[in-house]
């Protein structure tokens, strides 16, 4: 992509009408433009370009869609008890302003407001522009009638992407073939934990196709899409910020059959819709009399570009739109370490891991699960006894003030974990408010989570929350959340009848964490949820930055890395170098770039009574410096190149190349990883930067054998770089200058 188009920070909202007086709303965001039309009561899609225009430059002749063609063309859908609110809205009107967005940036804001004539229900539909080619959409539902409204269904977008007007003069096989492959679909093909991140294109055949996830698939499945117009080379991108269930749906109609008794077919059209909807069992929200609602963020945008054009696009807008909390430079991609119930969590083995993490370059260190258990028993203990958020004496004291005098001394931040949404069966606050459980959907099923929508319950959590913070000196708070996804979903009950919980739930939690993040701005928020199973924007949001996955062994946890990178900015992706069994297969190499390439979160590398190998100290100690030092600088707006975007199956196999770059092209690393099943014949590959200028001279080193030469960017970019890695699970770091 062309500088200028990336840092093109132009925003505009313009409004028109059509002909017949139908409110337009022409959205231009960098290059990126999307329009809708309010027409007969409904609001529909109008069309995409990436060439910066509106649709109507030429006044008399505007080509938008022709959105008759398409079965369901309106951006949002709800259904409310029983009847479809797609239409019978009535436009009440427009208004737009100023916010202030992160890293200083600034934000346009725009929203609709209708009303429908069915249903007593008000409807803002909010647009935020970044100057990114994505924005921000969310709908906010305000219940004017005196009686509550069961909303069984809630599509958040939706609505045609484009007609391809004579696509069987763009293919060049067989028509009949080729129609099941105009168009790819990307997304992470597993939903379960420890295969977080794994991205697959797939065609999107004639008719369509859907896929979800949190319900009634599990949550480990990020909710975001790409959609690629293969011939022509557009892609839309979105994500979800929800974590509760969810459902895409994708629809290719691209039939060759003429309508009419015409034999012609050399007039086919391609009409392509999505929708973006939540999905649980009815009813999703029973919304109160006078009750307002904000319904979860989606973000989306359109390039004429690559898979990483649409990737880094994604990152600056939420760079900007979404992680918006201001935040002290120093806690931004810190090196994490930790140590939790995988071992005896004596004070003497917090000691060892203090003094490892030291060593290494760590900045922050924190104590995990089971802080609240005998010594010893931190493994067996640690999920029963949630929710009695006091250390163990014995190991710790009252305050920890001696676990953080030796952090302090080290130079480490101080950090505690804490599952705080849960509690114990037989802990005291259990026994007290057995009528904080959720409600689990089945009868007789018992719950251990605590129904955040219920005030009472919710103000002991966050009372709790910030209790330990402030009586610890927490310095690195760690959220996690141990619960698989059927019992993550629970019923709600009110005077106005059940619902499923999702909604309430994460609007209480995400509203928590706002004002834990506002109070303590200084304290580093860490999200986690079993690995990945939270990790969508919707919560991270919320958050310094986030576990992604509880897999760390190769080769499957650079296809992790490779993917969840797609997603998230990589200085909010934590990833860990040692632990969690990441040295059963392959080099100490290998899991230390993996994480460099994200925000690198180590442990010890020796039993507590052992001594350290003092190769693999000096290794892991000058991997650290180099990612401080070289990387982490231009990390927080850098740019990311998935040269291999696709590392298919659970232990992928080939090779995974990766980079991060400063935007300014002055430099940047790559990441080399021959994962499973290299033969020695195939150890050389020849990588091309992306990132660099090519007008520049730059000096490339390969960290290896720590050699160096001097290349002209242009030399680089197309003669490419030589590297030999005969064996597999084995690495490469190239590292490039500018002079």
């Amino acid at each position: 992509m062309q500088k200028e188009l990336f840092n093109n920070d132009y925003k505009n909202i313009y409004v028109s009408k059509t002909p017949s007086g139908a409110p337009v709303f022409c959205y231009r965001t960098g290059m990126t433009v999307y329009e809708e039309v309010f027409d007969k009561g409904r609001l529909v899609s109008a069309g995409w370009n990436t060439a910066g225009t509106p649709l109507n430059v030429l006044e008399g002749m505007p080509f938008r869609l022709d959105h008759e063609a398409f079965g369901q063309p309106w951006v949002f859908e709800i259904e409310a008890d029983g009847a479809c609110l797609a239409y019978d809205w009535t436009y009440v009107g427009f208004r737009s302003f100023e916010e202030p967005g992160g890293g200083g940036s600034t934000l346009l804001h725009g929203v609709i407001t209708l009303q429908n004539t069915v249903c007593p229900l008000t409807l803002e539909v909010h647009t935020v522009l970044s100057g990114s080619a994505v924005f921000t959409r969310y709908l906010t539902l305000h219940n004017t009638g005196t009686a509550p409204l069961r909303l069984n269904k809630l599509v958040l977008l939706g609505g045609g992407l484009e007609i391809f007007y004579d696509w069987v003069n763009f293919v060049s096989g067989e028509a009949e073939k080729e129609k099941e492959k105009l168009y790819s679909l990307g997304y992470m093909e597993n939903a379960r934990g420890c295969a977080e991140g794994l991205f697959r294109w797939r065609d999107l055949p004639s008719g369509g196709t859907h896929f979800s996830g949190r319900w009634p698939e599990d949550r480990h499945r990020y909710p975001m899409f790409m959609l690629r117009n293969v011939p022509l080379g557009r892609i839309w991108f979105a994500q979800l910020a929800y974590s509760g269930g969810y459902e895409f749906r994708f629809n290719c109609n691209a039939e060759l059959t003429p309508n009419g008794i015409s034999d012609r077919d050399d007039r086919a059209a391609a009409a392509v819709s999505f929708q973006m909807a939540l999905s649980a069992p009815a009813p999703l929200l029973v919304f109160r009399p006078d009750e307002t609602f904000t319904l979860p963020e989606v973000y989306i945008g359109c390039v004429q570009g690559d898979l990483d054009d649409a990737v880094n696009m994604m990152h600056r807008h939420t760079r900007r739109a979404v992680f918006t909390y201001p935040e002290p430079a120093e806690n931004i991609a810190t090196v994490g370490a930790g140590i939790g119930p995988e071992r005896a969590m004596t004070r003497e083995a917090v000691f060892h891991t203090i003094d490892t993490a030291a060593a290494v370059g760590a900045e922050s260190c924190i104590i995990d699960a089971g802080w609240y258990c005998p010594a010893g028993k931190e493994g067996e203990l640690w999920w029963q006894r949630v929710g009695d958020w006091r250390p163990d004496k014995e190991k710790y004291g009252e305050d920890f003030a001696e676990i953080r005098r030796r952090c302090s001394e080290a130079g480490l931040k101080f950090g505690l974990w804490m599952e705080c949404e849960r509690m114990g069966r037989d802990t005291p606050v259990a026994q007290a408010h057995l009528d904080w459980y959720q409600k689990r959907l089945l009868q007789g099923q018992e719950s251990t989570v605590i129904d955040m929508a219920n005030p009472e319950a919710a103000a002991w959590v966050q009372s709790e929350a910030e209790r330990v913070i402030e009586t610890y000196g927490v310095e690195l708070f760690r959220l996690d959340y141990n619960v698989d996804y059927k019992t993550s979903l629970c019923k709600l009950e009110s005077p106005c009848g059940a619902e499923s919980s999702y909604l309430r739930y994460y609007a209480a939690l995400y509203r928590m964490f706002a004002a834990l993040r506002k109070k303590y701005p200084r304290v580093i928020f860490e999200n986690c949820a079993g690995g990945g199973g939270r990790c969508d924007l919707g919560m991270v949001k919320h958050f310094t930055h986030t576990w992604v996955s509880d897999y760390q062994i190769a080769p499957r946890a650079v296809a992790i890395t490779n993917g969840i990178s797609m997603v998230l900015p990589p200085e909010r992706i934590d990833r860990l170098v040692s632990g969690m069994n990441g040295h059963l297969r392959g080099s100490l190499d290998f899991t230390v770039r993996a994480a460099m390439l994200c925000k690198p979160t180590t442990n010890t590398y020796n039993p507590l009574g052992s001594e350290m190998n003092p190769e693999e100290l000096a290794f892991v100690q000058r991997s650290f410096r180099l990612y401080k030092e070289f990387i982490r600088p231009y990390l927080t707006d850098g740019l990311i190149f998935h040269h291999t975007p696709e590392l298919n199956g659970i232990h992928p196999k080939g090779r995974a190349i990766l980079e991060r770059a400063s935007v300014d092209g002055a430099k940047g690393v790559i990441g080399v990883f021959n994962l499973a099943d290299v033969r020695p014949e195939d150890g050389t590959v020849t990588v091309y930067p992306r990132g660099l200028d090519e007008g520049r001279t730059y000096r490339v080193t390969l960290d290896n054998r720590q050699t160096s030469f001097t290349a002209s960017g242009w030399e680089l970019a197309n003669g490419g770089i030589r590297v030999r890695l005969p064996a597999s699970l084995t690495s490469e770091l190239i590292v490039y200058e500018s002079e």
